[in-house]
């Protein structure tokens, strides 16, 4: 009833948008061109959005996904009328986890709705979406065993059943390739880990010499290198659930070179101390170079009698011999972000720092202009399907729409990764952190403070801190 009594007040139908990308290639969906089409669709009924909530990169095989939850929550709590889905199966493909939402909406007096397929609500209506349910069921179920299958045979036939590493190409037949720009550097990785040399050396090393990673990054990680060194398919090989087995390919170094590495990461890994859990480490970044900073226990050789003490430690200064002072201590940064957090958390406005960025600007004119296509091509099928153009007319205005499509497509996948993400109130983001800051992990409190800020800049020789949030304005704190 009282659900009731809010939604009956309410003057316009209150909406909550609620967008999911795939996890399948084929199915995988850009949130921002979802997000566009429901909010067309709003315009189109007379809703008014209130919130937008999406899971990126999640199956919807499964009902454990944070924002389907919230937007159900959303209606059986009144804060919303209507869940509006890009199609019916981005709420689920399961077909149980369908009967109990639609029924819990149901209950609460809500609806969820398609921005691009029918939403009758008569008894044939209900039917038609029955079966579009029944039919992303088995879509689902399809996708699955059809890529179980193409793994397993394309392991049999000694092909990577799945995704190939930095240096590899995939080729028009399905083997693979050296790429020509990358393979070279393979061979000399291997040469210096098994001489000794660690994956930080190895890292400075692909960098020095220009190669990018796959994501096009200029820095090279650690764990990036260990991912690339651990694939056997360098070696000639392919592996497929822990079983292993020669491939069609040539590797780039012998199977005895490989498993040499191999033997060589367990013994260092067994011999390395346990790492230490710092707050900040990779969210600060060098003022004079530019190169994250990372936390580490400093020793004073020169004065064996001085105590430790734990610093932040600018991650090229083994490199740069001209770099200058480049170590800070912890206490002093993690006292000033602690500052800021306080500080940031009680301000009630947030001034506007700069306008919305380019790549978003231009991420939703790409999501619109695909709309539109996909509007148009609808069209398009209907007068076909009417009668009233001929079918060579359809078939060559239908290929130039989808490659055009196709082509929008993959700028918006570019432009929408380089988007970054602020939480939506983040002075209740940082309160929630500071009430619970002595009893989370660092983890979750590193985690917190991404969310939050965008860059940390340590200028250590001017002994200050410059904090760049998300939203707000930079603070400049002196340690």
């Amino acid at each position: 009833m009282r659900n009731a009594a809010i939604r009956a007040a309410a003057s316009t139908p209150r909406a909550i948008l609620y967008l999911r990308q795939s996890t399948y290639r084929e199915e995988s969906i850009s949130l921002l061109l979802q997000e566009t089409a429901c909010r067309q669709y709003c315009d189109r009924q007379g809703y008014a959005v209130v919130d937008v909530e999406a899971d990126p990169g999640i199956s919807g095989r499964t009902w454990q996904r944070p924002a389907v939850q919230r937007v159900m929550s959303a209606v059986e709590e009144g804060r919303a009328d209507v869940i509006v889905l890009w199609r019916w199966s981005r709420l689920s493909r399961n077909r149980k986890h369908w009967a109990v939402a639609a029924d819990r909406i149901d209950v609460a007096g809500g609806a969820i709705e398609s921005a691009t397929e029918p939403n009758d609500t008569t008894a044939a209506g209900r039917f038609g979406r029955g079966v579009m349910v029944e039919m992303n069921a088995f879509e689902s179920e399809r996708i699955g065993e059809q890529w179980k299958e193409v793994q397993e045979s394309r392991f049999k036939r000694g092909l990577p059943p799945g995704t190939v590493p930095w240096g590899w190409l995939h080729n028009d037949d399905g083997t693979i390739a050296p790429n020509p720009d990358q393979a070279p550097a393979i061979p000399q990785l291997y040469e210096m880990y098994i001489s000794g040399d660690g994956t930080t050396t190895l890292a400075r090393w692909l960098e020095q010499h220009g190669y990018l990673t796959a994501r096009g990054r200029t820095r090279w990680e650690r764990c990036t290198v260990t991912s690339l060194l651990d694939s056997p398919i360098h070696s000639g090989q392919v592996t497929y659930h822990g079983e292993t087995r020669p491939g069609v390919h040539e590797g780039l170094v012998s199977p005895e070179t490989f498993e040499r590495y191999r033997a060589l990461r367990i013994e260092r890994a067994g011999k390395r101390a346990p790492r230490a859990n710092y707050l900040l480490s990779g969210l600060l970044t060098c003022g004079s170079c530019g190169v994250a900073m990372y936390g580490q226990t400093v020793r004073n050789a020169a004065h064996p009698g001085r105590a430790d003490y734990i610093a932040y430690r600018c991650n090229s200064l083994s490199f740069t011999p001209e770099h200058g002072p480049g170590y800070v201590r912890l206490k002093a940064v993690e006292e000033a972000v602690s500052a800021w957090l306080a500080q940031y958390s009680h301000l009630e406005h947030f001034p506007e720092r700069e306008h919305v960025s380019p790549p978003q600007t231009e991420a939703q004119r790409l999501a619109r202009e695909i709309q539109d296509l996909n509007e148009a091509l609808v069209k398009l099928t209907v007068d076909f399907t009417s009668g009233k153009i001929p079918e060579r007319a359809y078939s060559a205005t239908a290929q130039h729409y989808d490659a055009r499509i196709s082509t929008l497509s993959a700028t918006l996948a570019r432009h929408e990764a380089s988007i970054a993400i602020a939480p939506k109130l983040p002075q209740a983001s940082a309160r929630l952190l500071l009430e619970t800051w002595d009893v989370s992990s660092v983890k979750a409190c590193r985690e917190g403070l991404r969310d939050l800020i965008e860059r940390i800049t340590v200028h250590v020789a001017a002994k200050k801190v410059e904090i760049r949030p998300r939203i707000g304005e930079t603070m400049v704190i002196d340690i």
